[in-house]
């Protein structure tokens, strides 16, 4: 279960997302949206890392960080236009990737809740990013 727990912190701590808060995108005059969408998702995967620290922490095990993915270097200095189809990918995969976690995470009910919230979380910034990309197309 702590292996388990160890990769949903992993998925938010080092995720696309928190990779762009070091590498900023560039973003045209109007983007108010996308950054907000990028800002709340940033604030989720902030906040679930910390809960899965502190519970790893409580559960006696060793925190793991792992590191960002090689391929994000790849994402520097790009338009938050562009970045945001790269979003919705990487927002596909962290559910696919969440709900792989959940079976393992079943044993504790407190962390699969959290894994449950993460998953809500995550569709529904899928779903946010979609309807922003929608709209940008219609525009």
């Amino acid at each position: 279960m702590l292996d388990a727990l160890n990769q949903l912190l992993q998925l938010h701590y080092r995720s696309l997302p928190m990779y762009l808060r070091h590498a900023e995108p560039w973003a045209r005059e109007g983007s108010d949206e996308r950054i907000a969408a990028v800002r709340d998702i940033l604030a989720d995967h902030e906040r679930i890392a910390s809960i899965c620290a502190d519970w790893i922490q409580r559960r006696g095990g060793l925190i793991e960080l792992g590191e960002f993915s090689m391929e994000f270097t790849d994402l520097h200095d790009l338009s938050l236009d562009f970045l945001l189809r790269e979003l919705i990918v990487y927002q596909r995969q962290l559910i696919e990737e969440i709900k792989s976690l959940l079976p393992a995470l079943s044993t504790d009910p407190p962390v699969h809740s959290l894994a449950q919230e993460a998953l809500g979380a995550a569709r529904g910034h899928l779903q946010n990013l979609e309807e922003i990309q929608r709209e940008k197309a219609a525009a």
